[in-house]
């Protein structure tokens, strides 16, 4: 399970994604059954529960511990609607419109930005079990890492977490020209680039890859298998090459925990794997 807020904020955030769409189509379908029902007004003021519906969808994303901009921009949108005027038919369309594209960005930050929100709401810590136990344990070699360095590594996990493996291949590549970290996290930003690269091209394994050395064990969180099984041991070196990243992050860059918090659950699948 993923690490995240405590139950009653996560309950929260998702109580106010719900509300999203319900402020934006219920102002606008309010709207129209007052229209309807003889009190004639300018339908733009409709767009009162779409403005702010944009208004709650920006405070969500801005307390994402990552930043969508789309929905940080949507209440530049949602004002504009509101103060200009419009007549009848052509301001409805709108705004149902309008309340359509609210709820997919309300659905789109809960899907890839997490359900849970703020960083002040998380508790900053991972939660118990084989994964905390292999980041503590790789502390005193990692905790000397600058945070720059640090910060790719938190971020190459999560780009690759998320599938976008160009991504990932470009901050593993920028890493590796850093002088200064230690030759086995040159090693698995090495690793992560070369799958990144085959999975972003969608190619199949080369008959040779990069690999951890034997005397890296000590820091490997899944162990080292013999080269007799390529396949498995192709597989191995890259989940071992991003929880080695991701223990990283954890230690060189405490600004990224709350990210890395939210990229937990991948991470266990890849130690239970």
């Amino acid at each position: 399970m993923t690490a995240g807020p405590e139950k009653p904020g996560g309950k929260r955030v998702l109580y106010l994604e719900a509300l999203v769409p319900l402020l934006a189509f219920g102002s606008t379908l309010a709207g129209m059954l007052l229209w309807n029902a003889g009190i004639q007004f300018e339908i733009q003021y409709a767009a009162l529960g779409g403005f702010l519906a944009s208004c709650l969808l920006a405070f969500l994303a801005w307390t994402r511990p990552r930043k969508d901009i789309v929905a940080l921009s949507t209440p530049i949108y949602g004002f504009i609607f509101f103060i200009t005027p419009i007549d009848y038919t052509g301001g409805v369309v709108l705004q149902l419109l309008y309340a359509c594209g609210l709820t997919m960005l309300a659905a789109r930050l809960h899907r890839r930005f997490g359900t849970g929100a703020s960083a002040r709401s998380f508790r900053n810590e991972l939660a118990a079990g084989p994964l905390k136990t292999y980041i503590e344990s790789t502390s005193d070699p990692l905790s000397a890492i600058d945070p720059v360095a640090g910060h790719h590594a938190a971020a190459a996990f999560t780009s690759f977490s998320e599938g976008d493996y160009q991504q990932a291949a470009d901050l593993s590549h920028a890493a590796i020209c850093r002088d200064g970290i230690p030759e086995p996290v040159v090693r698995a930003f090495s690793i992560l680039r070369q799958h990144a690269e085959l999975l972003d091209r969608n190619l199949p394994r080369p008959l040779t890859y990069l690999t951890f050395p034997a005397e890296n064990a000590a820091l490997m969180a899944k162990p080292l298998p013999g080269s007799g099984d390529p396949d498995r041991e192709f597989l191995t070196m890259m989940d071992n090459a991003l929880l080695l990243l991701y223990s990283a992050g954890w230690h060189a860059s405490a600004e990224d925990r709350p990210l890395l918090l939210v990229s937990q659950g991948f991470a266990e699948k890849l130690l239970g794997s």
